[in-house]
């Protein structure tokens, strides 16, 4: 199984160093022995490995540097969890560590901090934080547990529930209601009046409740005025860390059964080289590298300083991603383990009961889609006003966008619209990814998405430019200095338009299966073939086109890459309609087609790596979250005027789309960074592939289903705020997305072969 993380992210040396230090210490006991013996024991950890730990600095991985902490960064933080994650390690690095740590580290009692963190950085003291008063809440507000003046002393009564390490802690950090608001309490574990009970939980850890009766405290941890800001931050850097923990959880649980099913034998041949397995195991790394890729970017942003509304957006957008996919791929990977995944001697129901522990802890995948939908907001007025570029982009649409084209019935074509292309590369935003030496705008992977998600929000609906997005990428790599000469300003002008030529009736998915032949005659290639599915061939000017130039050669040997005029003699188009209606897609047949040699890019016989390059390309283009967020957009304009969102059912099926869509942007600025640093894609842009075009047919099922007898209308249907849809082409058009481009079953085995090492 290919460590894809190592293969596409650019890790800070920092990072590095702290991802192989816990990498090294974690994988010490691969079979889980130590997991085992601690399990029901009290203490629930082993003391001299929470020593270790602190001769490494991890119990102060958070604290600063003055008390004798590493101060981590988060991003830093998420690779050391991720790998705690992996080991199983009861050890209580996020519960002390972090929240008991984090918690006094937030107060405003300095002379607490400054005698109690030097002895959690070394491991001599061990704070546990009791704030939880019910099952399944995440209210940070004291009600059970209130706070008294007595003799000059504070005092405590009321309970706490689902404490970790209760058994154990040194002390407890105590939320609880005074007469001038929350505060937090410094609580011995001896105090007279706290009673103390510990439950184990399904992997052998405990949660405590603890009763408080007269409980007098030590100190006030945080007075009222930061109290609960201070709480509110603590408990989302300990969602971000329990993500971090779910993400090595899961991660390591798919390598362990990936191994099993390598090896496992049914039928005379490994069960992992039977497809449905293959797939189901693809699904579950699909899953695993897109919690990846939003953990990451919510560490970023924690280290970004981020107000803390943004941090509650990236706590609960992680935590919910993690909670469902550790528990998906968990549970999956005990059914692909078979009977023997049932048996308590099988190391996978470990992974599975850390997982059902870690989901739970600070919030469910459901609280947390629900939280993120509440302090989100409406998705139109979600970004950030003061964003420069936003603000720019929003003033350029409204000033330059002809209204009638906002929300078309039907995307528009390029030639439609050659007049906004013009407008956009007088802006300088024709091609925003480009290099600016190139004439590009050189924006990083974030911009473009912002830009484009105010695009959709303004309810621009063209269909891709394959100049912009697909071939000029290409000639910038690839072409001569004569082809970047003659065609990179007029793709950049919208003077001429492009379509591509791949596909053929015998060469889809097994695009190397082409027969479109082109044999050299001269200064000429004569082309002579026939391709289909090629989008918009009817109005283009040119195509870039796969044909094979040596049919001796092996499939992938024998193809070049060549640049035709749609105008050349000898050329057809026949127009197909779709479901929809429209006819995007056309046919284009060659009969003794000339194109001149100079049109050849690359070298002859070295299309395949042209065309692999342009496959990652347009597998990135189709991953681009902006194919759901149009939909989505008009998904919630629609549930909304029909008062759908007052619902919570039909709220939270909403919630959970748009964070399907919101965590596929984090693994598009992942990827298409890569390609920003000028690296290669491999097969790994495949999932954004399955991604998004899987999320955008969720998200046009239910549009279908919210529109009512109006989605069964041939016809744009008028909200009250303006807004026209028309909702049975919204769910047409995501149809084939899960077709062109290769489809899902194709990407599928494209996976479990290539990033999963699947026989077969």
């Amino acid at each position: 199984m290919i460590d894809l993380s190592s293969r596409i992210d650019a890790l800070s040396d920092d990072e590095r160093m702290v991802r192989d230090a816990a990498a090294a210490y974690s994988s010490r006991d691969p079979e889980y022995r130590r997991v085992r013996v601690l399990r029901g024991q009290l203490p629930s950890y082993d003391a001299a490995a929470w020593r270790e730990l602190a001769e490494m600095g991890w119990t102060g991985c958070r604290l600063p540097e003055s008390v004798g902490g590493l101060q981590l960064g988060f991003a830093q933080l998420a690779l050391l969890l991720e790998q705690h994650g992996r080991a199983l390690a009861p050890e209580p690095l996020t519960a002390a560590a972090l929240l008991g740590g984090g918690a006094l580290l937030g107060g405003d009692n300095e002379p607490l901090k400054q005698e109690w963190l030097p002895r959690l950085a070394a491991g001599d003291w061990t704070p546990t934080l009791a704030w939880q008063e019910a099952a399944g809440s995440q209210s940070v507000q004291p009600t059970a547990t209130r706070a008294t003046q007595r003799d000059g002393h504070h005092v405590l009564d009321g309970r706490k529930c689902f404490v970790p390490i209760g058994e154990t802690a040194d002390a407890f950090i105590v939320s609880a209601a005074a007469a001038d608001g929350c505060a937090l309490y410094l609580v011995d574990r001896d105090a007279p009046g706290l009673a103390i009970r510990s439950q184990t939980r399904v992997d052998g850890g405990t949660w405590s409740e603890l009763t408080l009766t007269a409980v007098p405290a030590r100190a006030v941890v945080a007075s009222a005025a930061v109290a609960l800001p201070a709480l509110e931050r603590v408990l989302d850097e300990g969602r971000l860390a329990v993500s971090a923990e779910l993400l090595g959880v899961m991660g390591r649980a798919l390598e362990i059964t990936v191994d099993y099913i390598k090896v496992r034998e049914q039928f005379g041949k490994p069960i992992g080289s039977f497809q449905a397995l293959q797939h189901r195991a693809v699904d579950m790394f699909v899953l695993v590298e897109l919690s990846r890729a939003v953990v990451r970017q919510s560490a970023q942003r924690f280290d970004a300083g981020e107000n803390a509304n943004e941090r509650a957006l990236a706590a609960s957008q992680a935590k919910a991603r993690c909670s469902d996919a550790a528990l998906k791929v968990a549970k999956g990977c005990v059914q692909l383990q078979g009977g023997i995944g049932y048996t308590d001697e099988c190391n996978i129901g470990l992974f599975l009961k850390r997982a059902m522990v870690l989901a739970a802890w600070l919030g469910d995948a459901s609280t947390h889609r629900r939280r993120y939908g509440e302090r989100a907001g409406d998705p139109s007025e979600e970004a950030e006003a003061s964003d420069p570029l936003r603000r720019d982009v929003r003033s350029f649409l409204a000033a330059n966008f002809p209204p009638e084209w906002r929300f078309p019935a039907t995307r528009m074509s390029i030639k439609e619209t050659v007049s906004w292309q013009r407008k956009l590369a007088e802006k300088g935003w024709a091609a925003p990814g480009w290099p600016t030496e190139h004439g590009g705008t050189g924006l990083s992977a974030y911009d473009q998405l912002a830009m484009a998600e105010e695009f959709d929000r303004h309810g621009v609906s063209i269909a891709p430019n394959m100049g912009i997005t697909m071939l000029g990428p290409l000639l910038i790599r690839y072409g001569s200095e004569e082809q970047k000469r003659n065609y990179l300003p007029r793709i950049l002008s919208g003077e001429l338009r492009w379509c591509q030529g791949y596909s053929e009736p015998g060469a889809g998915s097994d695009l190397a299966g082409l027969r479109t032949k082109a044999v050299l005659d001269g200064d000429e290639f004569v082309v002579n073939g026939h391709k289909i599915w090629t989008s918009f061939a009817h109005e283009a000017d040119m195509i870039f086109m796969l044909v094979r130039t040596d049919p001796e050669a092996k499939k992938q040997e024998g193809i070049s890459f060549l640049l035709a005029d749609m105008k050349s003699p000898g050329i057809t188009v026949r127009r197909i309609r779709n479901l929809g209606g429209s006819s995007e897609f056309c046919e284009v047949f060659f009969d003794n087609v000339r194109v001149p040699k100079q049109n050849l890019v690359g070298g002859l016989n070295r299309g395949w790596t042209m065309a692999k390059s342009l496959l990652g390309s347009e597998r990135i283009l189709i991953g681009n979250p902006r194919l759901a967020k149009a939909p989505l957009q008009l998904l919630h304009r629609l549930m909304k005027a029909r008062g759908l969102l007052q619902q919570p059912a039909a709220r939270a099926r909403f919630d959970e789309l748009r964070l399907d869509v919101e965590d596929l942007g984090a693994s598009y600025v992942r990827m298409a960074e890569v390609l920003r640093r000028g690296d290669e894609l491999g097969a790994e842009v495949s999932m954004l592939k399955i991604w998004i075009t899987e999320a955008m047919q969720r998200v046009t099922d239910l549009l279908l289903e919210a529109g009512a007898e109006d989605a069964t209308l041939d016809a744009s249907t008028t909200l009250p705020d303006g807004t026209q849809m028309h909702i049975a082409n919204q769910y047409f058009a995501s149809r084939p997305a899960t077709i062109y481009g290769g489809s899902s079953e194709i990407q599928r085995n494209i996976l479990a072969k290539a990033m999963l090492e699947l026989p077969g």
